[in-house]
């Protein structure tokens, strides 16, 4: 009893201590949490759980974050829940009981931020559904609202574009009739993802430009709108614009020290200017992104920064350090378990392997690319990858299997709207000639 009383005492005095100093000593939550514990205050060891995982988070170290909110975790499960009638009904909610439901708010909303980070959209899929119908229970719309943006958010990013654009409109809807304007605008950019990955070019800009509207003084969001501008432009072939957008871009990232979003606008810039043929710069820039990946520690990031670079290098005839590159992609992507990144990364060194007339490898990655893409059923991986299929079998004298896959292409890209990339599926069908040949 005695040992409690003393870690109480030590955990309030710690609190009143360096709860309000500045600076505050390094680690002193982690010991704060500590003393909690053993004072059997399990609620308070939660929430300094918490608070620990938030600050890693804020820090970009979301390995140590996920650490954090696994003890929460257990924690939220010493906490009672109200009492129930003979119905299943709740008669009775505490504060404490109140609490809980905060506390788990926080776990899973932390969870997915960290799982996010990593590429994991899968497994953060399902921390969203488990808080949907947390707060499906109650009246906090502006939760409600920013989980279903985070739902479509990850939808998109598993290639479910039609449930994220459902997703997304739930989300709008609900900002829309309680006046929150930023959740309004972040849900006009992600739809705008959205539209742009199913071909609709002219309906993102019409998102992008209404999240513009509402958030022209936000410099950290206008440097996304920025860079989902450029990204639209580079698409539709105007890379200089692009560039422009871009570069713009990346001068409010850095004004605003977000290391990630100077690393993803250094791997965009760098495929600009190879498109441009301004190949020094190119791998200038996909250099800089892998460098500040690495000081993150962003493997997601390094997955698509050595991709980058292998593109850029297969571009320039450096096809031993091209599939260099393409290998580390795979191996994060693999350590990751990553199927949509695999597919990828497999499609690329498929690319690499054809480059160089190694064509059973380049069948073999580009076959079990196509296994990947189906199995997540990413639509717009499997035109990609009947495409390069289809052009594989050309140029090994297989027609009849060429014209098998482009036609399995050109149905998916016809059936996603994308009108520019079936008009020249059609061209290859009718020509027999396998992109890049003449």
């Amino acid at each position: 009893m005695k040992a409690v009383s003393f870690h109480r005492r030590t955990a309030e005095e710690m609190i009143n201590l360096y709860a309000g100093s500045v600076p505050q000593p390094e680690g002193w939550r982690e010991v704060l949490m500590w003393h909690w514990e053993q004072a059997g205050d399990n609620e308070a060891a939660l929430n300094t759980a918490l608070e620990v995982a938030e600050l890693c988070v804020e820090r970009l170290a979301f390995s140590d974050a996920r650490g954090w909110v696994e003890r929460a975790m257990k924690l939220l499960e010493t906490l009672p829940t109200p009492d129930q009638n003979e119905q299943g009904e709740p008669t009775e909610i505490s504060p404490r009981n109140v609490g809980k439901h905060a506390y788990e708010i926080r776990a899973y909303s932390l969870m997915i931020a960290i799982l996010e980070f990593h590429g994991q959209y899968r497994e953060a899929l399902e921390y969203v559904q488990l808080l949907l119908r947390l707060v499906d229970e109650h009246e906090d719309f502006a939760t409600k609202g920013r989980t279903y943006l985070t739902s479509g958010r990850m939808l998109r990013e598993l290639g479910h574009l039609a449930a994220a654009e459902t997703e997304l409109g739930i989300a709008l809807k609900l900002a829309e009739e309680h006046e929150m304007a930023e959740l309004q605008a972040e849900c006009h950019l992600h739809q705008a993802k959205v539209h742009q990955l199913q071909g609709r070019h002219l309906e993102a800009f019409q998102q992008l430009e209404l999240a513009h509207h509402i958030s022209s003084k936000d410099n950290a969001r206008m440097a996304r709108i920025w860079t989902g501008i450029g990204d639209v432009y580079r698409v539709l072939g105007a890379v200089h614009e692009s560039l422009r957008l871009y570069d713009r871009a990346l001068k409010q990232e850095i004004d605003t020290n977000n290391r990630i979003g100077q690393a993803m606008l250094h791997d965009k810039l760098g495929l600009s200017y190879l498109s441009l043929g301004q190949t020094d710069q190119a791998l200038l820039s996909a250099r800089e992104a892998l460098r500040l990946r690495e000081e993150l520690d962003d493997t997601l990031g390094l997955a698509r920064s050595h991709s980058t670079l292998g593109t850029i290098n297969i571009n320039l005839g450096n096809h031993a350090e091209a599939l260099t590159h393409f290998e580390l992609a795979r191996q994060y992507e693999a350590a990751l378990q990553s199927q949509r990144g695999l597919t990828i990364a497999l499609t690329n060194l498929g690319d690499a392997a054809r480059t160089v007339g190694e064509y059973a490898q380049a069948r073999a990655s580009y076959t079990e690319a196509l296994a990947l893409a189906r199995d997540v059923n990413d639509q717009v991986a499997l035109a990609r990858i009947h495409e390069r299929m289809g052009d594989l079998c050309e140029e090994t004298g297989v027609h009849e299997s060429a014209l098998a896959h482009w036609a399995q292409a050109l149905g998916i890209r016809e059936s996603l709207g994308h009108s520019e990339e079936s008009m020249l599926l059609r061209n290859r069908i009718a020509t027999g000639l396998a992109e890049g040949e003449t």
